[in-house]
């Protein structure tokens, strides 16, 4: 039994971080499944190469594999389940797309990249698991998921302060998902799809069940702030939202 690490650059315009513990047989195993299952979900939902995501945008719409009808569905039911503060057409609003069985018509340029990283970790740890994995540790581009023995501690940046700054929260995660939406590294970005303008505010980071989740009610956190808290309750997680007076846990 070992710890064993890998990192891999430009995987959805970004980086994957994995970190194993595990027999030496079983981290090579999963570590190799891993990249193959990356590179195959890829080809599904980039937006930085051809893929299944691309050929919809260009065409419209058309016939969907299973794992995009759900990334798909997923987003519908967080759009609903989050009043619209998560919106997979942030920049267009209203209804994205309807989708009908294995085929969906497109409305708007959709955008899956938040969620489309969310499942990926999960995918990637939930594969690491099943080949032998005790405890797997993925981080995609900042969205975390984790499965197995124990747990990680997650400590949280202050916005404002110096990148050498102690943590300002800590959060402990067993199993399930991490992920942050906010201005630090990228500036003011976020839109907030009811009003089409950017949404302000500093940062917010929720701890869910899953990745995908986490990245879906970040987003709704960051928007919403604490109106979003009944949201986050009613999904089994937890946030911590950044103001100019420091981090405020919840629900």
């Amino acid at each position: 039994m070992g710890r064993h690490g890998v990192r891999w650059e430009g995987v959805l315009g970004s980086h994957l971080e994995v970190q194993l513990l595990a027999p030496p047989w079983a981290a090579r195993r999963a570590l190799r499944a891993i990249q193959e299952e990356v590179v195959r979900l890829e080809g599904l939902f980039s937006r930085h190469r051809e893929s299944e995501l691309t050929r919809l945008l260009a065409q419209g719409g058309g016939e969907v594999s299973p794992e995009m009808g759900f990334l798909l569905e997923e987003a519908l039911r967080l759009m609903e389940a989050t009043q619209g503060a998560f919106h997979p057409a942030p920049r267009h609003g209203g209804v994205p797309y309807h989708l009908a069985g294995n085929r969906v018509e497109l409305f708007a340029p959709i955008d899956l990249d938040g969620l489309a990283k969310g499942y990926i970790a999960d995918r990637a740890a939930a594969k690491a698991k099943a080949l032998g994995a005790r405890a797997v540790l993925v981080n995609l581009g900042g969205d975390l998921a984790r499965l197995g023995l124990g747990e990680a501690l997650v400590a949280l940046e202050d916005p404002l302060g110096p990148d050498n700054a102690p943590p300002a929260h800590t959060l402990r995660l067993g199993e399930g998902g991490v992920a942050t939406s906010g201005v630090r590294h990228r500036g003011a970005h976020l839109l907030d799809p009811r009003t089409g303008r950017p949404a302000a505010g500093l940062q917010a980071t929720v701890l869910a069940g899953s990745a995908l989740l986490a990245e879906a009610l970040a987003k709704a956190l960051f928007v919403l702030k604490e109106e979003a808290w009944p949201i986050l309750k009613a999904h089994g997680a937890q946030g911590v939202l950044f103001t100019g007076e420091g981090p405020k846990a919840g629900p």
